[in-house]
């Protein structure tokens, strides 16, 4: 599964996993349960393989500076012309960096290779919000993310992490089943872990449910970098 599935997903349109409402848990731990608005300004969220997410958009109404990383660019381009925020584009490498003009709080994708990034790319970032990144990997790409997700971080930086765990028979991925045990062998070895709640969502994700699923929990991490 390398980016040239995803494009081909975003390229015809074939993008079910795009939710167009607000995460809830990327509200309630970076909204009400987050920090003083007045402290925001100084956080930076790092949201990988982001696509057009509307948490983008939130966070930045919220205060907090926004960093996401993206291959498709018909994705990106969306995310700014669907939520009608002026933008600018300009090279940066071998990725192209899009930055609104500031309406909000700063919000700036780049377009190309997550696997591609430097450490520096992240140098002030403080937060990442992961809520479709490792679940959108099959099994042997796992390690390799989490492996270059941990390089591009400093010691500090803390992880909202969202994980979906139901019988990988029932339904084909993306997005994949993440068991609690597989988080714990990813991580743990450079990473404090809590665990922040569980919750059976079957009933909320018609989508999924219509895909076969008897059964799904949702459940939240927060890591953060040793």
């Amino acid at each position: 599964m390398d980016i040239d599935f995803w494009l081909e997903r975003w390229n015809s349109g074939r993008t079910g996993f795009h939710q167009d409402h607000i995460n809830p848990y990327a509200a309630y731990f970076y909204g009400e349960k987050g920090p003083p608005l007045e402290r925001r300004k100084d956080l930076k969220v790092f949201v990988p393989l982001c696509g057009k997410s509307k948490d983008l958009l939130w966070l930045a109404q919220n205060g907090y500076q926004v960093f996401g990383v993206e291959c498709s660019d018909r994705a990106v381009k969306s995310f700014f012309e669907e939520n009608a925020l002026s933008y600018k584009h300009a090279e940066k490498g071998e990725y192209g960096l899009y930055q609104n003009d500031e309406q909000v709080a700063l919000i700036e994708i780049l377009q190309g290779d997550f696997f591609g990034l430097e450490p520096e790319t992240l140098d002030d970032v403080t937060d990442i919000f992961d809520r479709a990144s490792l679940v959108a990997l099959p099994p042997g790409m796992r390690q390799d993310y989490v492996n270059k997700i941990d390089a591009l971080q400093k010691p500090g930086t803390r992880t909202l992490l969202v994980t979906l765990n139901f019988d990988p028979a029932e339904m084909d991925g993306p997005p994949f089943s993440v068991t609690d045990e597989e988080v714990l062998d990813l991580y743990s070895e450079n990473f404090t872990i809590d665990k922040l709640l569980s919750k059976n969502v079957i009933d909320e994700e018609t989508g999924l449910k219509n895909r076969g699923l008897t059964a799904l929990t949702e459940s939240v991490f927060k890591l953060v970098k040793r």
